[in-house]
């Protein structure tokens, strides 16, 4: 059933349907290392969510409008794509997103990770 018809139709917020927030990262999950997987597990734990209250995803090159409609939260880890900006909020057709650096290159680079987390305390209003 489309969403939006579901949200029309029963409009009480018992009825509302939560999409999970969705991470794309540039790797397979088992290629990822116990530190970036760490990180992972901190940055979205300060958002006051839990790993299994979001969908992981595996790209190298992410199709985000694959998500348009199943998801409402975006977040990629991965190589910026020519003409997007890292770590500001892009509103494509109800989705949110925020594309960042990989996590190994977080890891390393202090500044960015103060980027992200702005960033995604807007998207997530923490």
């Amino acid at each position: 059933m489309d969403q939006e018809v579901f949200a029309t139709t029963f409009q009480e917020e018992i009825y509302q349907i939560r999409s999970k927030p969705v991470v794309i990262i540039d790797v397979s999950w088992e290629k990822l290392g116990e530190k970036e997987r760490e990180l992972l597990s901190k940055i979205i734990s300060a958002l006051k969510i839990s790993l299994d209250s979001i969908i992981i995803v595996s790209q190298t090159t992410p199709d985000i409008n694959s998500f348009i409609g199943r998801a409402n939260k975006l977040i990629y880890f991965g190589d910026s794509a020519v003409g997007i900006s890292r770590y500001e909020i892009i509103e494509l057709d109800g989705l949110s997103y925020i594309w960042a650096d990989s996590l190994t290159q977080l890891l390393e680079n202090e500044p960015a990770r103060k980027q992200l987390w702005t960033g995604l305390r807007r998207l997530f209003s923490v």
